[in-house]
């Protein structure tokens, strides 16, 4: 009995050894603490350096360890900017969405307005970015913010003009007109002003005139100052109407017929050609002054919270 009791100690005594040998070894090693402070500065090294994929995984990381500091709000809004630059476009449009949303009135919804319309605009919706800074018009009062609003709203109906868009030249000469003394000079309304009145009497040709003068084949196209095109049309046309004229006069009807059918399309695509090429035609103008000008660009640096102004000008 005792035997077999002394036998149980030895072997409880070895198998507890190994424990507290390895347990000592832990107690031994130092343990690395990750405190919220170190994380956002890991978080924000990878956000200056522009490592957006890696600090988006970060600032997910200490808002998650850390969901009561006091860097919420600034983690937020930099998860959302980064997937701006990511360019997903429409999640970054929700993240900055649930900023606005909070009703806090700080430097941060501010920005978060300005880039939800941006997010739009590159996301193709422009009518939602057109939404989202008149909503932000009628919450606030500050001068300086409706200036910055007006010329935003400026850029977006320019931008929508050299699409065709009906109207939008009109647009965005009355939110420039908006915008007050002191923003003038600031976004050089002046400028503004004269490209909006130059591309509104940018030289135009009338589609409807273009299509009756296609009547003639080719005479659309001299119309609209494509000569080329103008002298090609008229000899194709001219062409498969003597064909057709001279199968038909020998009896072939078979062949006057089909002839007949393919000089109607060509025919057709005539007059819808210089249709097309008259509205071309004023695009082109417009392009031509609307993108040869310099540009005022906006954008909000979130390391030192300031906003900035850059003028382009295309060489």
């Amino acid at each position: 009995m005792k035997t077999s009791y002394l036998y149980f100690l030895i072997s409880a005594l070895f198998l507890i050894a190994p424990y507290n040998s390895s347990a000592n070894k832990t107690q031994g090693k130092k343990q690395l603490i990750i405190t919220q402070d170190m994380q956002y500065a890991y978080a924000n090294k990878l956000f200056d350096s522009k490592d957006f994929d890696t600090a988006l995984v970060e600032y997910n990381r200490f808002i998650h360890f850390f969901p009561d500091s006091e860097h919420l709000d600034q983690a937020q809004f930099n998860i959302a900017v980064c997937k701006f630059y990511q360019k997903k476009y429409h999640d970054a449009a929700r993240a900055f969405n649930q900023i606005i949303i909070k009703g806090k009135e700080n430097d941060l919804t501010i920005e978060a307005f300005f880039y939800q319309s941006r997010s739009f605009i590159n996301a193709g919706k422009t009518a939602y970015a057109q939404i989202v800074l008149q909503n932000f018009l009628k919450l606030t009062d500050d001068t300086d913010i409706k200036d910055r609003i007006y010329y935003n709203l400026v850029q977006l109906y320019l931008s929508e003009s050299k699409k065709s868009i009906p109207g939008s030249l009109s647009l965005a000469q009355r939110y420039l007109q908006k915008i007050s003394d002191t923003g003038a000079g600031k976004y050089n309304t002046d400028h503004y002003a004269d490209l909006i009145f130059r591309a509104e009497h940018a030289p135009k040709k009338n589609p409807a005139a273009a299509g009756l003068f296609a009547i003639i084949p080719g005479g659309g196209f001299l119309y609209c100052g494509r000569y080329k095109d103008a002298l090609v049309t008229f000899l194709l046309n001219a062409g498969l109407i003597v064909a057709t004229y001279q199968a038909w006069d020998n009896d072939n009807e078979a062949l006057a017929g089909v002839l007949g059918f393919v000089e109607t399309g060509f025919y057709t695509g005539n007059i819808y050609g210089s249709i097309t090429s008259a509205h071309k035609y004023n695009k082109a103008q417009i392009l031509k002054i609307l993108n040869t000008k310099f540009s005022i660009t906006s954008r909000f640096d979130p390391k030192n919270k300031a906003y900035e102004l850059s003028l382009n000008y295309p060489f």
